[in-house]
Order: structure tokens, then C-alpha cells, then sequence
């Protein structure tokens, strides 16, 4: 073994170096709190001591050696630099002897070593750990059967590969110049101290690169009740809405990777990101030690919610789970049935009193207009192809669906609209996760097919006649920050329609925004009130005449549903809608909207996938599995038209009722009045096709 004179590194104020041996293992003992100068003039190699002898110098080590790729430190080093781009030249790096590389620095808040990036050992791997160990066995004087044991022993414990790590309190790194070992950028001189947040944020994207996480569970000493058949937990992870949750705790969503959503903490910091939820694996992780959460663990839904909402109190997380709904709870069994709430019947105890009993007179004008084939119809969207499935309805619930950033909001409110010009409808909206404005914006620029500003913009007397249009057909309730329950929007809407008596629907988006206020139930759990809730909601509209557009979110599993070979998200169906078919069935009209957000030509594409139609009689049909209505949003991204597959003209209903209303104009006229335009092969499309380039961007980021 080459021996080498490394006494001038003793020189050096304030660090502390040993002695090595080819295994990189100090040849001195004692050495992690003892500050002296070892004799360094006969050694195979130097260690440099990390920690409190050498003034809190802390390494982190990239062990290139175990990524496949290669370019895990080029990756790490871009990452920093996106977030901070002057840390790296605060950082000392040298390139260690298998190709790896240590970043030092000082920081007055360190640590032991931590493992920061792990990734799976590969199979190759293990079978070469089993070899080298039964090797070794063999030559040590192992017989057979003990040294497959002690081998097979070793390949089951090699689980991991640390991919970066560091060297804190009570670690060393062997260090330059020892042979193998160079300098890259700076020199053991000029090692820079750093902040205790630049620290944080090179140890936060170290994390983000690792592969392995240790999943939480819940303990055993937390008393769970028992339950009957899915326990709270798991329905919670099954329905749960944990993006949601997550937010409402300050969470950002910062964006999309792949399956990931990413997000960032609450609070201020510097970082691009803090964690991401893995829709596919299901977990919840962090990056930072600056959250309740713990870096490196993978948080199932219910998990999170344990965290967030019963601060790590298992127990009592899965009692609140319970009474909102998730999960069943046993019952005893001496009991045949226990009542959940107090009902009260409407029923008198007059005997003589059948009037709940229907007489001829209740249903003969049904009958003769069947008979003489005047039934009132559905009315026309102004869309044909979405005229065979759906039709307004006056006085119907409807109910829509759809995952998450998909455009449920404007597409019903683009209906809405369609509803006012063609048929004089009036409506009330409340919104609760958009403003008051981004809804006027919308529906002016819907009215014309022109922007608000910007190139091709709407007129002064444009503007005037869009805003007016709006304002004298829809009424919007201002959101509050502690939001209102459905009781109070009810109230909402009769005080309204006394004074507006025209308007004939609602628009709630989206129900789970509504407050749940148990305190005027018995017994009453979450599922039972959002059952009741959307009943009384329901029996309102059809003793009024007045009709609901509801809006709710899919539950999180919809979303991690694929098409198969491409691996699109597929639209959820009716049993995805939060609170599962009880919720969903309440009804008269269902309706889920979907686009394909990342597909490379078709992101504005909108699908209409009709499920169901209570009353066909008066027109519509559930659209066929997979072969929804399709409306493709112009360029400008101020209006829709149908999108025909299989041949046809297709029609844009807002440049129809223009027609319509000004017969004395020609259609060249209004397409230039509106900004809209037929080809001349007959397709519509946008009489600015060129000037407009927005694929790949959200069409309306003012609208959520």
C-alpha cells in the first residue's frame, strides 16, 4: 500500500484531519470529538473530520456510482442553481475516487449523517452482494450450508443504495489530496459558511431525488373503534378528497409531474417546492423538516388527514372519519336497527284525510297531451349534437362532475348563457372558488367570442351591450371565507326571487364548498346530510319551478384512472362523484366534463359525457359508453363549437342566436362583428386562427 506525507494539511486552522487505510477507515481511535493534530506522514489516505472539530463543516456526498443515469449530480447542481443561483459557488466540491462528488460548507445549525436519497437495490445488485458474500464465507472456511445462509442473509438486507447523503456530527469524508481524490471548485482553505435555510434548501432537493419511502402507519396502541366491513381509513383513502385537504391547510399546488401533483409548503420560503402527492402510488410526501410532516415517508390519504386535522391523534382521526361519513360503524348486535336521526312524519293522524292519494284529475292534461303529442319538450341548447342527450329542463336538479382543472366551471357556465340568450332564462350563481369578476369576464366574452382586451378585443359598445346582456340575466352571491351551508343559500334564493321573481335557476360550484352544519340533525352523520341537504335542495325546484346546476368534484381515485395504452385520464363516471351513488342518483340530469388537460393536440377538446336522463320522454338519452358530445374551444378562448367526428357542419350556437336576432345583417357581418368565422369548406373556425397560439396553456387561468 502507497504511503504518502500529509503533515502541511496540519497547517490548516480550524480543521481536523486523521489518518486512513484503503477502506477509508480511521487508523485512530476517539477521533469524532478529540481535537489534535494526528501524524499524517506515513498514511494511505485523510480524512477530513466533519462536524464541531473542524468549525461545523458538513459534506454532502453524491455517490455517482449508484445512478444508472449518470447525471445525478449535473441534475442536483441545476436544481439548486433554479432555486438559488448563487449557492454553488459558496459550496467547496471535490470529485471523490469512484466518481462521486462532495459539496462542503459550514453551517451553524448541522447535524449526524442523514440519508437524504435512497433508491431501491436492483435485483442484479442483490445477487452480487450474494455472491461477494458467499465468496467470502467460502474463503474464510464457511461450509456450504453456512455460507448460502450467511449470503442469503446478506442479499435480503440490501434493500437500498444511498444516492446522497451527508456527513455531519461524528462523520468524516476522505478528502484531497489523497490519491483519487481533486479538487474541483475551490480548496480546503475557503470552506464558506452558509445560512441554516441554504442549507435546508440543498437538503430539500437532495430529497426530492429519493426513490424509497418508509410508509406511515398507524400504531398499535392507537385505540380504533371497530368497525363493520371498510374501516374509516380505508374508505377515506379510497374517497377522500387529500389535494383538497391539503390546501385548505395553506398547501400551494405549484404544479404536475407526470402523476405528481407538486406542492408547496405554507409559510414563506424559497423553495419551487415542498412535497408532491403520487396519485398512482397514493402517498403523500415531503421534501423539507420545516412541516408536520416527516421528510422521506410516503403519508396515505388518511394519514394526512390524522396530521392535519387531529394532530397525529389516530384515534381521534378515526372517530371524526366516522361521523363524516367514511367507513361503517358496527352495530350491536342485540339491536335489529338503530335510528341515525329524529324524523318527524308530515303525515296528520286524521283518518278521513287521503289526500296523498292521486286521483284522475292529477294526471289526465299528461295523458291527453301524450295523446294529441303536445308534451312540452326539452329546450334546445343551440347545440345539436348535445341536443339528442340533453336538453334545459325547467326545474330539473342537475348535477355535473368531473376531475380536477378539467373546465367544469366555464362549461356550465357557457350553458347558463346559452340558456339566457335562447330562452330568456335567469339565474343566480354562487362560485365559491372563483371571483366575482372572472365570472363577468367569462360571460362577456362568451357573448361576443371576443376578448376583453387584447388583440380583436370587444368595442366600447360591445363591452356595454356583453355587460348589460350579464348583468340584467344573472345575479352572483358574494363568497364569504367562512362559507355558507346549503340552508343558508336556499334562503339565499327564495329572498332573491321575491324581488326577482324571473329567475328560474342556481348554479352552487362547488357543493363541497358548502359548509356541513350538523347542529339543527339528530344523529345525523356526513353522508345522511348531504342526502338530505341535496333532497330538500331538490324538493324546492320541483314545488318551484326552479331549476339547479350542481357542480362536484370526483373523488381523487377518478383521477389516477388511464385509458390504457396512452395512458390519458379517462372520465370519471357517475358513482365517482364525492359522497358515491347516494349523492349522484338524487338527479334528474347528470352530466360529467372532461379534457384530456395534457394531450399534445387535443387539450381543448371537451367532452360531454351525458349519464343520465330521468325524464327521456321529454327529450334526451344518455350519451353511448366512450362516445361523448365534443365542444372544441376557439383559439381566442372565447367560445366553443360542436366538434363533429364523422362529417357535417359544425355550430357554434352563440354565432346563431347573433344570426337569429339580427336577421337584417348578413353572417358576414356578425362574423366580423363577433370575431367568429366559417371556412370556406364550411368549418367553422376562428377568424383569427392565426394570430392566436395558446396550446399547452390553460385557456382560463382566471377561472378555477
Amino acid at each position: 500500500m502507497n504511503r504518502t506525507d500529509f503533515n502541511d494539511l496540519n497547517q490548516l486552522e480550524g480543521l481536523q484531519f486523521i489518518p486512513v487505510n484503503d477502506k477509508k477507515v480511521p487508523t485512530v481511535k476517539n477521533w469524532q470529538s478529540a481535537i489534535t493534530k494526528y501524524d499524517l506522514s506515513n498514511c494511505w489516505g485523510v480524512g477530513l473530520v466533519c462536524g464541531e472539530p473542524s468549525g461545523n463543516v458538513e459534506v454532502i456526498d453524491v455517490d455517482q456510482k449508484y445512478d444508472p443515469t449518470g447525471t445525478l449530480f449535473d441534475n442536483y447542481k441545476r436544481l439548486i442553481h433554479s432555486v438559488n443561483e448563487n449557492l454553488l459557488n459558496k459550496l467547496v466540491v471535490q470529485k471523490t475516487k469512484n466518481g462521486g462528488y462532495h459539496m462542503i460548507y459550514r453551517c451553524s445549525k448541522i447535524e449526524g449523517n442523514i440519508k437524504l436519497a435512497n433508491r431501491p437495490t436492483t435485483d442484479a445488485e442483490r445477487t452480487d452482494t450474494y455472491d461477494k458474500a458467499y465468496a467470502k464465507e467460502v474463503l474464510d472456511g464457511k461450509g456450504d450450508a453456512d455460507a448460502v445462509k450467511i449470503a442469503m442473509k446478506a442479499k435480503d438486507n440490501d434493500k437500498v443504495r444511498v444516492l446522497l447523503e451527508t456527513r455531519g456530527l461524528g462523520g468524516q469524508v476522505v478528502c484531497h489530496p489523497t490519491k483519487g481524490y481533486e479538487m474541483v471548485f475551490g480548496d480546503l482553505c475557503s470552506i464558506s459558511e452558509i445560512t441554516p435555510e441554504e442549507r435546508d434548501t440543498l437538503h430539500s432537493i437532495a430529497r426530492q431525488f429519493n426513490q424509497v419511502f418508509e410508509e406511515i402507519s398507524v400504531p398499535k396502541t392507537a385505540k380504533i373503534e371497530k368497525t363493520k366491513g371498510l374501516s374509516p381509513f380505508d374508505d377515506y383513502d379510497e374517497r377522500g378528497d387529500v389535494v383538497a385537504l391539503l390546501q385548505s391547510y395553506g398547501w400551494k399546488v405549484v404544479g404536475n409531474k407526470g402523476n405528481k401533483t407538486i406542492f408547496l409548503r405554507p409559510g414563506n420560503t424559497d423553495a419551487a417546492s415542498s412535497g408532491n402527492y403520487d396519485h398512482e402510488k397514493g402517498w403523500f410526501s415531503v421534501f423539507t423538516t420545516s412541516t408536520e410532516f416527516e421528510p422521506q415517508k410516503a403519508y396515505k390519504p388518511y394519514a394526512v388527514f390524522a396530521v392535519l386535522e387531529c394532530n397525529k391523534d389516530w384515534s381521534a382521526a378515526a372517530t371524526k372519519l366516522l361521523e363524516m361519513g367514511y367507513g361503517e360503524k358496527k352495530t350491536p348486535e342485540k339491536k335489529e336497527y338503530q335510528s341515525t336521526r329524529v324524523i318527524q312524519s308530515r303525515i296528520n293522524d286524521d283518518e278521513n284525510d287521503l289526500s296523498f292519494l292521486a286521483t284522475p284529475d292529477d294526471y289526465k292534461d299528461y295523458l291527453q297531451q301524450v295523446r294529441e303529442g303536445t308534451l312540452p319538450m326539452g329546450l334546445t341548447t343551440g347545440i345539436p349534437s348535445l341536443d339528442e342527450h340533453f336538453l334545459f329542463k325547467n326545474g330539473n336538479f342537475v348535477m355535473v362532475n368531473g376531475t380536477d382543472n378539467v373546465g367544469k366551471t366555464k362549461v356550465v357556465w357557457y350553458l347558463q348563457l346559452l340558456a339566457a340568450m335562447y330562452h330568456g332564462w335567469h339565474g343566480i350563481v354562487f362560485a365559491s372558488e372563483n371571483t366575482l369578476g372572472s365570472f363577468m369576464r367569462a360571460m362577456m366574452q362568451f357573448y361576443w367570442g371576443k376578448p376583453l382586451r387584447g388583440h380583436n378585443a370587444m368595442s366600447s359598445s360591445e363591452f356595454d351591450i356583453a355587460k348589460n346582456f350579464v348583468e340584467s340575466h344573472f345575479w352572483q352571491i358574494k363568497a364569504q371565507e367562512d362559507l355558507y351551508n346549503y340552508k343558508d343559500i336556499l334562503n339565499m334564493i327564495k329572498k332573491v326571487r321575491k324581488k326577482y321573481p324571473q329567475i328560474n335557476h342556481a348554479m352552487i360550484d362547488p357543493y363541497n364548498s358548502l359548509k356541513i352544519d350538523l347542529s339543527g340533525f339528530s344523529k345525523l352523520n356526513t353522508h345522511e346530510y348531504h342526502y338530505e341537504a341535496l333532497s330538500e335542495m331538490k324538493a324546492y325546484g320541483q314545488q318551484t319551478k326552479f331549476g339547479f346546476f350542481i357542480n362536484h368534484h370526483a373523488v381523487t381515485a377518478a383521477a389516477r384512472a388511464k385509458d390504457g395504452e396512452r395512458k390519458f385520464p379517462v372520465a370519471p363516471h357517475k358513482a365517482d362523484t364525492e359522497g358515491g351513488a347516494k349523492v349522484s342518483n338524487k338527479a334528474d340530469d347528470f352530466l360529467t366534463i372532461h379534457r384530456i388537460t395534457q394531450h399534445p393536440t387535443d387539450w381543448n377538446i371537451t367532452e360531454i359525457h351525458v349519464r343520465k336522463i330521468k325524464d327521456t320522454e321529454t327529450g334526451g338519452r344518455p350519451t353511448p359508453l366512450e362516445i361523448p358530445v365534443k365542444l372544441e374551444m376557439y383559439k381566442n378562448s372565447c367560445g366553443f363549437f360542436e366538434r363533429l367526428e364523422f362529417g357535417g357542419t359544425p355550430v357554434d350556437p352563440v354565432l346563431n342566436w347573433h344570426i337569429s336576432q339580427e336577421p337584417k345583417q348578413s353572417k358576414l357581418d356578425l362574423e366580423a362583428k363577433s370575431g367568429l368565422g366559417v371556412s370556406k369548406d364550411g368549418n367553422i373556425d376562428n377568424f383569427y386562427d392565426d394570430k392566436f397560439n395558446l396550446e399547452g396553456d390553460d385557456p382560463f387561468p382566471y377561472i378555477k
